[in-house]
C-alpha cells in the first residue's frame, strides 16, 4: 500500500464522524429530489385528464351501436362490502380509454377514480345514460374570465381557491357535466359535455338514453368523457361494471 493511500484512510477514519454526516445529508437530498419529481410527475397525470391518443381519420362503422349489460357486483374503492346492481345498463359512450382510475397519487392533487373515453375529435359522439334513473344535477363549472385563481393544499378536494386582480381565461374542472341517481343508490357522472345539457334536475332518464355529446368543456386536454360510478357518495370503479369487456370492441 502506498504512503498517499494510507494517509487517505487515516484522514478518513479520522473525519469517519463528518463523512457520515455528509453521506446522510447526501441521502436525504437525494430522496426529497426524487419526492419532488414524483410530486411534478403524479400532479400532470392526476390533474390533467384525457392523456390518451385518438386519430382523427379513425373509422368506426358501428359508432351509433351501444351494448347492453344485464347486472354486476362491486364495491366501493375504499370499502369492503360488495353490492350487486341488477338492472340492465349500457356503456356510457364510444372511443378509447385514454386513462382508468389512479389510486397511487391518491395524496397528490386529485384522485382520478372514473374512466377517461375519448373519441376521435372530427366525430360527434353521443354520450349516454348508463342505466334507468333520475338526473340529480346538472353543472357548468366553468370560469370565465374569471378573478379566481386555484392552488394545491390540504382539504378534502385537493385544491383551495383565491382571488387576484386581474382576469383571466380560465376553465376547471369538469366543464358541463350531468349525474344521474340510479336503483341501489348508485350514481353516475358525465363531465365534459360539449355543450349545456338540455336535461333538468328532475328529469327521468332510461339506460341508454342520449344525454350530451363528447367535448372538452372544463379541465381537459381533449375531448373526452370523465365517466365515474358512485354509492352514497364513494367512488367505484368503473371496471367492476365493464368486467365484460377491456374496450377492445370500442377501440378504433
Amino acid at each position: 500500500m502506498s504512503l498517499e493511500l494510507a494517509k487517505l484512510i487515516h484522514t478518513a477514519y479520522k473525519n469517519r464522524d463528518v463523512i457520515k454526516k455528509i453521506v446522510k445529508w447526501f441521502l436525504i437530498a437525494g430522496a426529497a429530489a426524487a419526492l419532488f419529481v414524483y410530486i411534478i410527475i403524479a400532479t400532470v397525470f392526476t390533474v390533467i385528464q384525457g392523456i390518451g391518443k385518438v386519430s382523427d381519420n379513425s373509422v368506426n362503422p358501428n359508432l351509433a351501436s351501444f351494448v347492453e349489460f344485464q347486472s354486476f357486483s362491486y364495491k366501493t374503492i375504499d370499502g369492503e362490502t360488495w353490492y350487486d346492481f341488477k338492472h340492465p345498463y349500457y356503456f356510457p359512450t364510444l372511443g378509447v380509454l385514454t386513462q382508468g382510475v389512479l389510486l397511487d397519487f391518491a395524496k397528490v392533487g386529485q384522485k382520478h377514480i372514473a374512466w377517461d373515453i375519448a373519441d376521435s375529435p372530427n366525430r360527434t359522439t353521443e354520450v349516454r345514460a348508463f342505466a334507468d334513473g333520475e338526473v340529480v344535477a346538472v353543472n357548468d363549472n366553468i370560469l370565465i374570465h374569471t378573478t379566481r385563481r386555484w392552488k394545491f393544499c390540504a382539504n378534502e378536494s385537493g385544491v383551495c381557491w383565491y382571488v387576484v386582480a386581474e382576469t383571466a381565461d380560465v376553465q376547471y374542472g369538469c366543464g358541463y357535466e350531468i349525474f344521474i341517481q340510479h336503483a341501489d343508490s348508485l350514481t353516475t357522472q358525465y363531465c365534459h359535455l360539449a355543450s349545456e345539457p338540455a336535461l333538468k334536475v328532475g328529469d327521468k332518464v332510461t339506460g341508454g338514453q342520449v344525454i350530451g355529446y363528447q367535448g372538452s368543456t372544463g379541465w381537459a386536454t381533449g375531448k373526452h368523457l370523465h365517466f365515474a360510478l358512485w354509492r352514497d357518495n364513494e367512488p367505484i370503479d368503473p371496471s367492476y361494471a365493464f368486467s365484460q369487456t377491456s374496450l377492445s370492441d370500442w377501440q378504433q
